[in-house]
């Protein structure tokens, strides 16, 4: 549905700033450099889905070997490291014209959602996706009651 922003100013004002942390999100860790900012040369793009029973995070990392990955843990805290080494040519009369790919030593430091079984956590890599789930914790999750009809 098409809202005006002067109907519903509130619901306007949410969205957007809502917008302006995706925008901030996308530039902060889209591939750009992020070296003034957090001394890193680059950092892949996540999504996070909440299933019933589970969170799924998905990393962008193509070109990156999911041997030298490091996906942990600790203190409510995801964090996923690793490198991604550049790809070069070299040799006599060589030089590059563009150069728009970031290489090196990347971290993104998550923040778990409450209820999390951290200790089940699984990560798997699949055409330079890193896909890593957490499940939510029994007590967490959703139960429904039978209502006995008396």
């Amino acid at each position: 549905m098409l809202r005006w922003p002067m109907q519903d100013p509130e619901f306007f004002l949410n969205r957007l700033q809502d917008e302006m942390g995706r925008m901030v999100e996308r530039v902060w860790h889209g591939g750009v450099s992020t070296r003034p900012f957090d001394g890193q040369e680059w950092a892949p793009p996540v999504d996070v889905f909440e299933h019933p029973d589970r969170y799924v995070f998905f990393l962008e990392i193509p070109g990156v070997n999911a041997n030298e990955i490091d996906v942990s843990h600790a203190g409510g805290t995801l964090t996923v490291r690793g490198r991604k080494e550049a790809a070069t040519e070299t040799g006599e009369g060589i030089r590059p014209v563009r150069s728009e790919r970031r290489f090196g030593v990347f971290m993104r430091n998550l923040d778990l959602p409450a209820g999390v079984d951290a200790e089940r956590m699984s990560a798997r890599c699949n055409s330079g996706v890193l896909e890593i789930t957490i499940p939510k914790s029994e007590s967490s999750r959703p139960r429904s009651v039978k209502i006995n009809v008396a």
